[in-house]
C-alpha cells in the first residue's frame, strides 16, 4: 500500500512541476511582449530561449517565435530573422497566417515556399483473394465433376513512401506483408441407371502469405481537407508461404480423409507480377492525412507451377487432387495514415 502512496505522491509532484513550469514560461512570454512593446529588444531572444524547448504550450511557442522574429526584424538583422523563420517552419510547417499576425512577420513568412515533398505511409486492412480459373484439372471424370471456388478474407499491413512528382501527381512505393485465403470444392458424381449419385467430395482451403511490393502513380483531386485519389501501378508479389488443408469423402470409404497445413510452397509460383488499380479518399489532419482506399490487383501470371502439378503423391493419390490452372487476384481495403515531410525554401526574386 505504501508503494501506491509513494507513486501517487511522485505523480502529483511531477504534475505540479509541469504546471509551475508552464505558468513560469507564460509569465516570461508576457514579459517579452512588454519589452517588445517598449522597444527594449536586446534581451528578448535570451529571455525566451529557456522555454523554447520545454515549458511553452504549442500556442505559446508559436507566439514566442513570432516575437523573436519580429525582434530581429526590428533590429534590422535579416539573417537572424530568416534563420529563426527556418526553425519556425521546421516545427510548424502547416502554420496558416492569422488575421492578427503582424505585417512584417507575414511578409517574411510569405517569402518562403513550404511544400510536402514526401510522405511516410502506414496502411492495413482486410483482403479478399479471388481465384480465377483458366483450366480445371482432376484425376477423376472431369465431365462429372463440379468445381466451386470461394473468396475468403485475409489481412495485410504495409509501409510506403510517396513523393510529389508534378502538381497533383505523386509516386508511391511500398512493402506489404499479406495473407490471402481462398477455398474450393469438387463434387464428382457417378451414373447408376438414370441417376447421378455422389461419388466423391473434396473440400480444400489454401492460405498464401506473400511480400508484395506495389509501385503506383496517384492522381489527387480536391480542395480543402478532403481529397480524392485514383491510382494505377504494378506490383510484384513474392511468395513466402503456401499451405493447403484438404478433406475428402468417398462413397466406398468408411471414414473421411483430412489433413491440415500441408506445405505446397514448391508447387506455387514464387513470383507473380500484377497490375494495380484503385480509388481512395484522404482527409487532412495535423502533419498528414487519414487515408481510405480500395484496390484491385490483377495477376498477370498463374499461381500454379504446371511442371509440378503431378509431383505430389500425397495430394495426387491420397486425396485424388491436382491443381487447376488459376491466377489469384487480390482485393484490398486499406486504411492508414500518411505522415507528411515538409521542405521550406526561401523564394529568390
Amino acid at each position: 500500500m505504501k508503494k501506491y502512496h509513494l507513486l501517487a505522491i511522485w505523480i502529483l509532484i511531477f504534475a505540479c512541476s509541469i504546471t509551475f513550469g508552464q505558468k513560469s514560461c507564460l509569465n516570461t512570454l508576457r514579459e517579452a511582449k512588454d519589452l517588445y512593446e517598449q522597444g527594449l529588444i536586446d534581451e528578448i531572444p535570451d529571455l525566451l530561449s529557456g522555454c523554447m524547448e520545454s515549458g511553452f504550450t504549442r500556442a505559446q511557442r508559436i507566439e514566442a517565435y513570432k516575437i523573436i522574429i519580429l525582434t530581429y526584424l526590428f533590429d534590422d538583422d535579416q539573417f537572424a530573422a530568416e534563420k529563426m523563420m527556418d526553425e519556425f517552419l521546421r516545427r510548424f510547417p502547416e502554420y496558416e497566417v492569422m488575421p492578427n499576425d503582424p505585417v512584417e512577420f507575414v511578409y517574411l513568412l510569405e517569402s518562403y515556399k513550404t511544400s510536402s515533398s514526401y510522405s511516410l505511409n502506414i496502411t492495413f486492412g482486410p483482403t479478399l483473394a479471388n481465384p480465377v480459373v483458366s483450366e480445371f484439372h482432376t484425376v477423376l471424370n472431369q465431365s462429372q465433376t463440379e468445381f466451386n471456388d470461394k473468396i475468403q478474407p485475409g489481412f495485410f499491413i504495409g509501409l510506403g513512401v510517396s513523393r510529389n512528382l508534378w502538381k497533383s501527381i505523386n509516386g508511391t512505393i511500398g512493402f506489404r506483408w499479406a495473407s490471402y485465403n481462398y477455398s474450393f470444392h469438387e463434387t464428382t458424381t457417378t451414373t447408376i441407371g438414370d441417376e447421378n449419385l455422389p461419388f466423391a467430395k473434396l473440400q480444400a482451403e489454401e492460405n498464401i502469405r506473400s511480400l508484395d511490393i506495389p509501385i503506383s502513380l496517384n492522381y489527387t483531386l480536391g480542395k480543402g481537407n478532403m481529397h480524392y485519389v485514383a491510382m494505377l501501378g504494378i506490383q510484384g508479389s513474392f511468395l513466402r508461404k503456401a499451405q493447403l488443408s484438404l478433406t475428402r469423402s468417398q462413397q466406398e470409404m468408411r471414414e473421411t480423409l483430412s489433413e491440415s497445413d500441408i506445405d505446397i510452397q514448391d508447387y506455387r509460383s514464387s513470383f507473380v507480377p500484377m497490375v494495380v488499380t484503385g480509388l481512395g479518399v484522404e482527409y487532412k489532419v495535423p502533419r498528414g492525412y487519414l487515408v481510405l482506399d480500395l484496390r484491385y490487383n490483377r495477376a498477370l501470371g498463374s499461381m500454379v507451377d504446371g511442371d509440378m502439378r503431378y509431383s505430389n503423391p500425397r495430394i495426387n493419390h491420397r486425396y485424388l487432387h491436382v491443381d487447376d490452372d488459376f491466377r489469384l487476384d487480390h482485393i484490398a481495403f486499406g486504411m492508414g495514415y500518411h505522415f507528411s515531410i515538409y521542405q521550406s525554401k526561401k523564394n529568390r526574386f
